[in-house]
Formats: structure tokens, sequence, C-alpha cells
């Protein structure tokens, strides 16, 4: 996206969270930032405005069944490609991948669109997890997410765990921030599993 703040040009990239196969609209999920020169710029948004967008750009590995269990690491707004990703398998009835999603978090409200996650969960052939590292109990949780969610930040044991506990050897997709794609990957390294069985964003 591109906008003007303060006389100066400023460009954000964006990950659809919109269906693959959308016709006509797209859908972003945007993060406002109270001191961010593209935050300012959405904030003066009025419906009919019109926004500058180009692309799309990068690609995904992922064809129907390649892999038969997929595990995706995501913090934060690195939550929009997995979104998409997972709309894209369940849209399509051939496709029987196994998917366990692991969103991490500070808090339970700060998990980014727990409508559509509740919706995508409900499939039978996806798990949503999530890591909140600034909570300190479960107990004021939703019951739906007391049994599924961990607390503190994300680890070599946790990582241990939800690889083990796929029904069958994933292929593993991360998605975040710098510092965040950068430890999960050294624990996964950590667990010994070879370049060719991940992917990051």
């Amino acid at each position: 996206m591109r906008g003007i703040v303060s006389d100066l040009e400023v460009q954000r990239a964006y990950t659809p969270v919109s269906p693959v196969d959308a016709e006509g609209y797209f859908e972003v999920l945007i993060k406002i930032y109270e001191d961010g020169f593209m935050s300012r710029f959405v904030k003066t948004w009025k419906e009919g405005n019109t926004v500058c967008w180009r692309g799309p750009f990068g690609n995904c590995p992922y064809k129907p069944n390649q892999y038969e269990q997929l595990l995706l690491f995501a913090s934060g707004t690195g939550i929009a490609p997995m979104v998409s990703l997972i709309q894209y398998i369940v849209a399509n009835e051939e496709d029987e991948t196994f998917i366990t999603l692991v969103g991490c978090f500070r808090t339970f409200q700060d998990i980014y669109m727990k409508p559509r996650l509740q919706e995508l969960a409900a499939y039978w052939n996806v798990k949503t997890l999530f890591v909140l590292s600034q909570e300190q109990d479960l107990t004021h949780l939703l019951w739906s997410y007391r049994e599924k969610t961990y607390l503190g930040r994300i680890n070599c044991d946790m990582v241990k765990n939800f690889v083990n506990s796929c029904r069958r050897k994933p292929f593993i997709m991360v998605c975040g921030s710098i510092t965040f794609s950068k430890d999960v990957l050294n624990y996964l390294n950590q667990l010994g599993l070879p370049e060719d069985d991940y992917f990051v964003f």
C-alpha cells in the first residue's frame, strides 16, 4: 500500500486474509501503531476514499495434498498468511491436509481475527492452539480456549511438543517478527529438523 504522510510517500507490505479465489475485492490485516507513518495515513480514511495498492508479490510453497500435515507458527500479524492458506485448504474438498496452527500473542485480547479462527477450527482437519506470553492464568479465558492455550513465551519444549503431537510428519511454516522467526528456527534446528522441512515467510 502507498500513502502520503506529511508530504512523504510511505509504502508498506500487507498480506491478504481474503480467500485465495476472491474476485473483485481483497481484505488485509492492518495493525495500527500509535507513532507509525502508515498508521497515520490509515487513520485519515473515510468511506469512499481511494487507496493505491500494487501486487501481489511473493509465493507460498503449497499445492493441495502436497503435505500430509502442516504445522503453522505465527505471531502477531504473521497470522495473516496462515489464515489465507487455511481458507484455501478447507475450501478444497479434495484437499485432506491436516493443519495445526500455533498463534503466538501477548494476551487473549491481542489475538487477531478470533471469529474467523473459530470458524476455521470447526473443520475436521484444522486445529488451533495459542501461546500467550503475558497472560498470568487461564481462568478468565473463554472455556473454548482454555484447553488449547499455553502460557509464557514459545520455547523449544513447546515446539517439540507441537511437532510430536502432529498426526503425521509435519511441514512447518513460520511467519512473524524477525525475532520470533529466528527463535522458532533456532528451536527447529535444536530438534534436528532439516531445512527442507520448513519455510519462513
